[in-house]
């Protein structure tokens, strides 16, 4: 349907990314295709690769761990190591921070099949935002191989936070030492030389 001034009405849907797409360079290869920065292999991106038409931040009160499924040790992308989930259920005491990009309902299908649904098959609606719905994805169960993310993976992340929040080393630090898979895992200086190397 065109609108008023010609321009074709799309749907648009919000989608919350919370682990290594928090990155802007990294979310646009599966919208424009290409290699994250810190990453090792090519997404094919989308058939649209029609930038997002807005991001911003946003926290959702469901758990942040690191994992693989089943027995995985590492992921073609990121080499050895866990990353990004949430948990299915919501956690009032909980809080994860994350970053929503307004991408069209086709392109959104289509990053979805790029995460691979065995391992990102449920579809979270976190709400509206101005009449657009709010979703992110994360795995059907609350995974038990939980396993520290690769340093490849945490420098996504925080380029992620800095892009998004404006963070710092320390604070980028302090969010992620406590999260399952990090906690007990890497010491904080270890977690602050790897933000030091960006």
């Amino acid at each position: 349907m065109l609108g008023m001034k010609g321009e074709i009405n799309m749907t648009y849907i919000w989608y919350v990314g919370y682990g290594s797409n928090l990155h802007e360079q990294r979310f646009l290869c599966y919208i424009t295709g290409g290699t994250p920065c810190f990453g090792k292999s090519h997404n094919k991106g989308c058939k649209d690769k029609t930038l997002p038409r807005e991001n911003k931040p946003m926290a959702i009160h469901h758990s942040l761990y690191f994992a693989l499924p089943r027995s995985n040790t590492r992921t073609s992308m990121w080499g050895t190591g866990g990353v990004a989930f949430i948990e299915p259920e919501e956690n009032k005491t909980s809080k994860t921070l994350c970053r929503m990009w307004k991408i069209t309902k086709e392109q959104y299908q289509e990053v979805r099949e790029q995460e691979g649904c065995s391992w990102y098959g449920k579809e979270i609606q976190l709400g509206e935002d101005s009449g657009i719905p709010v979703y992110t994805i994360t795995n059907d169960d609350i995974l038990s191989n939980i396993s520290c993310p690769s340093e490849s993976y945490i420098k996504t992340i925080a380029l992620g936070l800095k892009e998004t929040y404006n963070f710092n080393a320390e604070e980028i630090a302090d969010y992620l030492i406590e999260k399952n898979g990090i906690r007990g895992s890497l010491q904080r200086d270890v977690i602050l030389n790897i933000i030091a190397s960006l």
